[in-house]
């Protein structure tokens, strides 16, 4: 989690890099640079392409068949998209993009030819809080998509390699009551699948820890015993044997299933931890 340090900085850093393409619009920001990453989600954004193509179709950049999904560079046959075009033409891109960032903020790119060169900044400084305010809110949606996109397709494996174990489980059990020498590849298989998805569960922490306490209790690491004491298992003694290791896998995946609780329950959780060992420490 980031404390409020790192969250002022990160504001600092976008405000920075948005003063930075004012200042110098028709710049193309080096690749992984904040100025850079400003210029793609603010322009490229739903709410900001349309502007971004219109923009570059009056400054001769692109043709006036240009779209916001599709467009065309002067002189070209193919068209491309606009993030495309953001790549292959940087130069092109950041111009149009500046241009439009500008004239949005009221910065002094937009103003007019008579305008008095000294007042720009106090008008850049005006338009500045609603841009930030913009392009944070646009950086948040995305992280939080993309997060929740993550942790939807890890809850999707971690129920699908739990399924997978738990019938390859009953398969060979089933298969060993009948024959001690039961083919144990599948269960072995599906359990180190299960047990690594285990260890890459996200936070938080205390739903990491109760993961990994899940994964170790996994059963059927090995393939159950043929003999005991030099003499070959019995019917009897292996259906002994199933029933206990029935019942040790539907605890082990009942710990698993519960880890599929939602982030409140776990972060509830991970608070009534943490207050012990600060507890314990200070003592």
């Amino acid at each position: 989690m980031r404390g409020p340090g790192r969250a002022a900085r990160s504001v600092l850093a976008v405000c920075g890099a948005t003063l930075a393409l004012a200042a110098a619009p028709a710049a193309a920001a080096p690749a992984g640079s904040p100025s850079r990453d400003v210029q793609l989600v603010y322009c490229l954004s739903d709410a900001h392409r349309v502007d971004l193509v219109a923009a570059a179709v009056r400054l001769g950049l692109l043709t006036a068949d240009s779209g916001a999904d599709s467009v065309r560079t002067v002189g070209a046959r193919r068209r491309m998209p606009p993030l495309r075009w953001a790549e292959v033409r940087e130069e092109d891109f950041a111009r149009a993009c500046s241009a439009l960032m500008a004239a949005t903020s009221g910065a002094p790119a937009a103003a007019t030819p008579g305008a008095a060169e000294e007042d720009w900044f106090p008008t850049f400084l005006k338009g500045l809080p609603p841009l930030v305010v913009g392009v944070l809110l646009t950086l948040g949606g995305q992280i939080f998509e993309r997060t929740s996109s993550e942790q939807r397709d890890m809850k999707r494996q971690l129920r699908s390699e739990e399924s997978a174990f738990r019938t390859a489980v009953r398969e060979y059990l089933a298969d060993y009551e009948d024959d001690a020498g039961a083919d144990h590849t599948a269960v072995r298989t599906s359990r180190e699948a299960l047990t690594v998805t285990l260890g890459r569960l996200p936070g938080p922490k205390a739903r990491q820890r109760a993961a990994l306490r899940a994964a170790e209790g996994i059963p059927l690491a090995d393939p159950l015993p043929r003999v005991r004491d030099g003499a070959p298992l019995g019917m009897d003694a292996r259906g002994h044997l199933t029933r206990a290791a029935r019942a040790e896998l539907d605890g082990a995946l009942r710990a698993v299933v519960a880890l599929d609780r939602g982030r409140v329950h776990w972060g509830w959780r991970t608070v009534r931890e943490w207050f012990p060992r600060r507890s314990g420490a200070a003592v």
